[in-house]
């Protein structure tokens, strides 16, 4: 195989080259019908040289795959810790606030504060918050608790839905049931059901 053809094999992506396999497998199938012999030597050596370059490409894509999933890696934990900083000063600052206004509601109830306090541009009001129910005293599934106070939520078993699917179960007139594909990037191995998997 020439430097040229070595080069072209290279720029081409995993697709153009699965393309040019199963190509040149077609002008293989027809020169062994015509008997070129010679023609036939060519094109395997070019289809073994395109089978090599597959290798290779599926090789350069799954590493490209393992230095992204290593520096999402990397990033997800940069992330963690900026979000756990974020939320000390946040948590921090909530209770400062909650402090300063337990403190105006504590002046206010002694009576050392007014409803209303007046600064020079600004002023702060204490009021009534809008009415809730702090406790149940009779328990919801009581018959005793009053029906037009109840909140009846139905929620779809998804699971149930999905497992009666896999046993063969018409649910068509129920759910709509999709099925996605994924990649997977494994380690090669010699022996069967050996291999180490990763999921993107």
């Amino acid at each position: 195989m020439t430097q040229e053809i070595e080069k072209e094999i290279n720029q081409l992506t995993l697709k153009e080259l699965s393309l040019d396999a199963a190509k040149l497998w077609s002008q293989i199938e027809e020169a062994t019908q015509s008997e070129e012999e010679g023609l036939v030597e060519q094109l395997v050596q070019n289809l073994i040289a395109v089978q090599d370059g597959i290798e290779t490409k599926i090789d350069a894509i799954a590493w490209v795959v393992d230095q992204l999933n290593l520096d999402l890696e990397v990033w997800e934990e940069r992330k963690a810790r900026v979000v756990e900083l974020h939320d000390q000063i946040i948590k921090r600052r909530k209770t400062q606030l909650s402090q300063i206004k337990q403190g105006l509601i504590h002046l206010h109830t002694v009576g050392l504060i007014n409803d209303k306090s007046i600064g020079k541009t600004r002023e702060i009001e204490i009021r009534d918050n809008p009415p809730k129910v702090a406790k149940l005293l009779i328990e919801v599934d009581d018959e005793d608790f009053p029906s037009e106070f109840r909140n009846i939520k139905y929620l779809a078993n998804n699971q149930a839905i999905l497992d009666a699917y896999k046993t063969g179960k018409d649910v068509s007139n129920i759910a709509e049931i999709t099925i996605g594909k994924q990649v997977r990037f494994q380690v090669k191995s010699g022996r069967k059901n050996v291999n180490k998997q990763t999921t993107t």
